[in-house]
């Protein structure tokens, strides 16, 4: 993997925590449940999913709910020690502490955890909770060793427990691994734990090795001292198609993705900043839509290995066949962008760009951090529009600059970056969102600052509607009103890729939201 966690547990206790994707968390961790490599959640440490309007998953009068969790028998922690129901209400008082990373929805809607008996919990929602049999390693319960953590979480402030050897190196977990080994800055290395709550793993050790730089991976691999690389840009996708091309010749290994990503371009949605003034119509940026070329992105920055998209949730979702035809969807298209740009009042001077008669000629900017694919990108995009006759200008935000949040929040007309997929990020957009200069804009995920109380009030909805059915029905009207907005320009589904050698079996192909590490017990050699 490219960096070195500072926890291998799938939640970290302080913001800003980094497991390094999935692979860490995966080798020595467990939750009650996980996501398979089609992004369904499955059960691990518990039994079953809870299952609505069934003894597991209660719903009263007063709109609150309960949920009932039994998890298997005979689960063991590294150390030996017994699984307990302690381990739950332990990990819940701590990730529920304002100290500490609380604050997730989870822990907000949760109003009190009981223990019938030493394997069965029993949470009580205070509110109606859709994602209640679905926890996952987002904001998951992951129960947490009291007997080793109890008396340092008393003793020790929050940025010193999080700092705590058990972290990383002496890390006593549930996972298919224990951790035996860290050479800090170097590598770090896990022994099957033969009493996995699933079975011994079939691989009896692995090393995972730090590697900063993409072609020192990419030689490592093609050399064979490795087996395979994370989805965490271990190796880039020059290197991945590199090495697709010579392993397609010798069939030594193959090229796979994993991590998936939206890439999308916000565009600034706030009067007070926001310039030029005309993109807050939306018929300019509607107009800007339909003037990118996705299939020109994808095959000359990414190698043609990704999905156009035309909204954040995977078109394989459980919800697609309601939401899909509900999607205003923006082909490439420079004759409608013009009419568009007529509509709104722009039109073309003798320079070539568009103007108008109230604010001269239509100059924005177009922002994206350091990274050669980014940058590859958003140099096509701005060269595409300037020859379609939008005077964008491009820049690369500085890395010191990169995490900043008046720099993410306060840029003048467009900014592309990543965003997680799927139906998580609906919440991502209500103006509850929106950061705001009192907070220092540290505080908020809708960075363009995009509003629509409608869309705010099906949210609402949403979170108080449990059946499928009906969830479908208002994400569609939630994804009608967000792409015919537009205040954000869909661009692609972006995967990271891997590589790993044919020998090694087990690893499975993953769709968007799935984990390609969620079945490493399973993996073996032939």
């Amino acid at each position: 993997m490219r960096s070195e966690p500072n926890t291998v547990s799938f939640r970290t206790i302080l913001a800003g925590g980094f497991s390094g994707n999935s692979l860490a968390p995966s080798l020595f961790s467990s939750e009650l449940t996980y996501s398979d490599e089609k992004g369904n959640i499955q059960p691990r440490l518990a039994e079953v999913l809870p299952k609505l309007n069934t003894d597991t998953w209660r719903v009263f009068p007063d709109g609150t709910m309960e949920t009932t969790w039994k998890f298997r028998p005979g689960v063991v922690w590294h150390d030996g020690s017994p699984l307990t129901t302690e381990d739950f209400l332990f990990a819940w008082h701590l990730y529920s502490a304002p100290e500490f990373i609380g604050g997730s929805a989870l822990m907000r809607a949760i109003g009190d955890i009981t223990t019938p008996d030493d394997r069965t919990l029993v949470i009580r929602y205070k509110v109606l909770f859709p994602d209640a049999g679905e926890i996952n390693t987002t904001d998951g319960l992951q129960p947490l060793p009291r007997h080793i953590l109890e008396q340092p979480s008393q003793q020790l402030d929050a940025n010193s427990f999080s700092n705590l050897p058990f972290w990383t190196r002496e890390y006593v977990g549930l996972g298919p691994y224990r951790v035996t080994a860290w050479e800090p800055g170097a590598s770090f290395e896990g022994t099957a734990f033969e009493q996995y709550v699933l079975g011994p793993p079939r691989i009896q050790r692995i090393s995972v090795r730090i590697i900063g730089d993409v072609n020192t991976a990419m030689a490592y691999l093609s050399a064979g001292e490795l087996d395979m690389t994370g989805t965490d840009n271990t190796i880039g996708f020059a290197q991945a198609d590199t090495l697709r091309r010579e392993w397609e010749r010798s069939g030594v290994g193959t090229v796979y993705l994993g991590s998936n990503l939206w890439r999308s371009t916000a565009i600034q949605m706030r009067p007070e900043y926001a310039i030029p003034k005309g993109i807050l119509d939306p018929r300019v940026r509607q107009a800007l839509a339909q003037s990118v070329d996705k299939k020109l992105l994808n095959d000359n920055v990414w190698y043609g290995l990704m999905l156009p998209s035309d909204f954040f949730i995977r078109p394989t979702s459980k919800y697609a066949s309601a939401f899909e035809p509900s999607i205003v969807k923006y082909q490439y298209d420079l004759r409608r962008s013009e009419q568009l740009m007529n509509e709104a009042g722009f039109v073309k001077g003798a320079d070539g760009f568009y103007g108008s008669a109230d604010e001269g000629q239509f100059k924005a900017d177009l922002k994206t951090s350091q990274s050669t694919e980014w940058v590859a990108e958003m140099t096509i995009m701005a060269e595409a529009w300037r020859k379609a006759g939008f005077n964008v200008q491009d820049a690369v935000v500085p890395p010191a600059l990169t995490n900043d949040p008046p720099t993410r929040t306060t840029f003048p007309a467009m900014y592309t970056s990543s965003i997680t997929v799927g139906e998580r990020a609906l919440s991502s957009f209500v103006t509850a969102e929106i950061p705001r200069a009192e907070n220092s804009f540290r505080n908020g995920s809708n960075r363009q600052g995009w509003s629509n109380p409608e869309y705010d009030l099906l949210h609402k909805q949403l979170g108080e509607t449990l059946e499928p059915s009906e969830r479908g029905k208002l994400i569609a009207q939630m994804a009608r009103l967000f792409t015919a907005d537009l205040s954000i320009i869909p661009l692609l589904f972006v995967q990271q890729p891997g590589g790993r050698v044919n020998a090694l079996r087990g690893p499975l192909d993953t769709e968007p939201e799935g984990q390609i590490f969620s079945n490493v017990h399973e993996w073996h050699f032939e």
